[in-house]
């Protein structure tokens, strides 16, 4: 697995004093950030995406001389990565691992939910700010260190369930979940489950037109298999959100059957135009798995922690960054982020942003529904 690290960088500062000109060493800084993700376990596809994507992000920094702040100091960046192997336990582990190293400024990551659910209050406690790059936990009470990028269910929510009514004027509607992720329906489950006929039989009975999967790709897969196995697929709609259903694993998984079914997810292209994000499609050939989203999430939350320290004006001061994080407003890789999060009234939800409805056509394509 390829990591770019980059170290202390020596340059050459020119005085002139009383005449003379005196040539001197001059040193760059280098900014840590830990990135605290899945790199195995179900959620490992989706944290790798999003490891290398902010690997991805480090590379085009310091491939092209590094950065430099409002104030005129000048950074190279190093990442260190820790496996959370989508555990509560190991995600918490990590995360006090940084907040005990001084050079570290700010953790990236989780992208599952399993491991930002059980890092933001720890966050809080050991006053280290951190910026999930995919989960769509709900948060009851923020506290002032927690951050996402991700554009969840509050602020997607209320879009998507509109456009939804008009575009289909569902009567009936069913929604299987995962219950440590986010309680969004009726029937729940819980992770590393493996049967869901039992909850898919109670759904059968009902009736309906819809059935919302909110689901990771290894139980969501077996959740369609499931459906297929009991008659419902043929019979059923399918919808899911956050873009789970364009990860080309979900497809694999389901052998395909996610064909036909919907999503929302952040306004975000592939094949945009854009320079930036053709020069990342293009770079992105180095890792062995296709960029989706998550890769998206991991490369706008590198961009996004730059962006607060070239404001905040230091590489080691977490107070100072943290208030600089608080107030972003950036237009990242395939979209905006904007943060307002006060001390007195923390709210690390991404404001910015856009949603897009997809049907899902192939298994790396979709089509726009509106």
């Amino acid at each position: 697995m390829q990591r770019w690290l980059i170290g202390l960088g020596i340059g050459l500062l020119t005085l002139t004093l009383a005449g003379r000109t005196a040539t001197m060493a001059a040193e760059e800084g280098v900014v840590h950030f830990f990135q605290d993700n899945a790199l195995t376990g179900q959620a490992g596809s989706y944290g790798t995406r999003s490891i290398h994507g902010a690997e991805l992000a480090a590379k085009h920094i310091n491939d092209a001389g590094g950065f430099t702040d409002t104030c005129g100091n000048k950074y190279s960046i190093k990442l260190s990565v820790w496996d959370m192997a989508n555990s509560r336990e190991q995600a918490i582990a990590g995360l006090r691992k940084a907040a005990d190293d001084p050079t570290v400024l700010a953790v990236l990551g989780s992208t599952p939910s399993t491991g930002f659910a059980a890092m933001e209050p720890v966050a809080g406690q050991v006053k280290m700010p951190i910026i999930a790059t995919g989960s769509a936990v709900p948060i009851k009470k923020w506290n002032p260190y927690a951050f996402r990028v991700t554009i969840a269910t509050p602020v997607a929510a209320p879009y998507f369930l509109k456009a939804f009514e008009q575009m289909f004027h569902p009567k009936r509607v069913a929604i299987i979940y995962d219950i440590t992720h986010e309680i969004v329906a009726f029937e729940a489950f819980r992770v590393n489950d493996t049967d869901f006929r039992a909850q898919l039989t109670t759904i059968s009975g009902t009736t309906p037109e819809w059935l919302g999967v909110y689901a990771a790709n290894t139980e969501g897969s077996k959740i369609i298999n499931q459906m297929d196995e009991l008659g419902l697929l043929g019979k059923v709609n399918m919808f899911s959100g956050y873009g789970v259903f364009q990860d080309p694993t979900y497809w694999d998984l389901s052998n395909g059957k996610t064909k036909g079914a919907i999503n929302w997810a952040v306004a975000f292209n592939l094949r945009s135009f854009d320079p930036l994000m053709q020069k990342v499609v293009a770079d992105y050939k180095s890792f062995p798995e296709e960029p989706t989203i998550y890769s998206v999430y991991g490369y706008q939350a590198l961009q996004v922690a730059v962006d607060a320290v070239k404001r905040a004006c230091t590489a080691t001061d977490r107070e100072k960054f943290r208030d600089a994080l608080a107030e972003t407003k950036l237009e990242a890789l395939a979209g905006s982020v904007v943060f307002h999060s006060p001390r007195s009234e923390p709210n690390g939800e991404n404001q910015g942003g856009s949603v897009i409805i997809s049907r899902i056509t192939g298994r790396d394509s979709y089509e726009l529904v509106e």
